[in-house]
């Protein structure tokens, strides 16, 4: 065995002692033989090579001596050892020697020969106890990057994963929202190609067929303008109750069929300021989702009421009634209840309309069973 050296992977940490010194290299293997794993080089050229070898948690070097001083072997030191702490010995406390150790070998601390044993192990102490705590810090830090990193990855794929299901999400409400309009557009251009339509006949089909292109130009209009953020209201006066009379007429014949009672309890509202054709469909989609909640026998109520300066709307039925747990958040988007296909789009859509006119729209369940989608409309709305 090399008697520069003292035997490996015993303990904790691993010194280099450099000087050209041959007592002073026995002195320092007496000191810290015993605590850690020591290698010994006589100049600093004999301990760089050894350093490639055995990187080393600590240097401690003389600072004068042949071929190399300490300084420089403590700045060379850094690229084999970058973290290593360092200790320079000298006889000569001059300003100038200190200033070069801390610039460019950044050393830890000097000590002045000749030194105290026991003040240098407690000095070494000190200092491998601080490069422990560094390292452990460091070790931590990496970790907590990769973590970070890892976790910065995790969320991306969620991102991305959750924008695919929103936009299936969407994609199926807005098809199940497109599919009675399709179908009726089906089901007249089917009419118009019988050779024996009168002429009043094939121009009511055709009015039909305008009709719900109409609405589904309107419709995706509408979703588009929901995804921006913004609702552009195209502001005309009409007669509330004519409205009214639409909405009626367009929902009752599929209640009838269904054994359902459309009850309107109305008084008299005149002409109102608003977006009529979009305050259609904020209604229409109410009495829809009312008609899927109310089972056969069942009853819907449309009720108006003209106060100073605003309207007061409700649709009500005696149906299943609005689950508790997503009352608070059923005008959000993609929360639903009672629709087969239905993911409460439309839901989030006519509150976004209504608060365009500067309006409010809640729901709440009747005490008597059922539920109840409440509007008020002020009397003025800017455009």
């Amino acid at each position: 065995m090399n008697d520069k050296t003292e035997p490996l992977k015993t303990k904790r940490f691993s010194i280099l002692a450099v000087d050209d010194e041959r007592a002073n290299l026995n002195l320092l293997r007496r000191t810290f033989r015993n605590e850690y794993n020591l290698f010994m080089a006589e100049d600093g050229i004999e301990g760089l090579e050894l350093l490639k070898e055995h990187p080393v948690d600590m240097i401690i070097t003389d600072q004068r001596m042949p071929r190399m001083t300490g300084v420089k072997l403590l700045a060379r030191s850094r690229e084999i050892v970058p973290d290593a702490v360092r200790v320079i010995l000298t006889a000569y406390a001059d300003v100038k020697d200190i200033i070069d150790a801390v610039n460019q070998g950044q050393i830890y601390r000097y000590v002045l020969k000749p030194w105290s044993p026991d003040e240098l192990k407690i000095t070494v102490a000190n200092a491998l106890n601080h490069y422990a705590l560094q390292q452990e810090n460091k070790e931590l830090i990496s970790r907590l990057q990769k973590s970070l990193l890892e976790l910065r990855a995790a969320q991306q794929e969620l991102l991305i994963r959750e924008r695919l299901s929103t936009l299936g999400r969407m994609a199926g409400s807005v098809i199940h929202d497109l599919k009675q309009p399709m179908s009726n557009i089906r089901s007249g251009a089917a009419l118009l190609a019988k050779s024996n339509l009168t002429p009043t006949m094939r121009e009511e089909f055709s009015g039909i067929i305008m009709c719900e292109v109409d609405r589904l130009v309107g419709m995706t209009r509408e979703i588009l303008d929901f995804t921006k953020g913004e609702i552009r209201l195209k502001l005309e006066e009409f007669t509330f109750e004519t409205l009214l009379d639409e909405i009626e007429q367009t929902i009752k014949p599929d209640c009838d069929n269904a054994g359902i009672e459309v009850c309107r309890l109305s008084q008299p509202i005149g002409a109102i300021r608003a977006d009529r054709e979009r305050l259609r469909r904020v209604l229409l989609n109410l009495m829809a989702n009312a008609r899927e909640a109310v089972p056969s026998g069942g009853r819907i109520q449309i009720f108006a009421e003209h106060h100073s300066d605003h309207i007061a709307l409700s649709v009500m039925d005696n149906g299943v009634g609005i689950p508790v747990e997503i009352l608070d958040r059923l005008f959000e988007p993609f929360v639903s209840h009672g629709k087969h296909d239905g993911t409460g789009l439309g839901l989030a859509i006519s509150k976004s309309i209504i608060e365009a006119h500067r309006g409010k729209i809640s729901a709440r369940n009747l005490a008597e069973g059922g539920a109840a989608f409440d509007i008020t409309l002020p009397l003025t709305t800017n455009g």
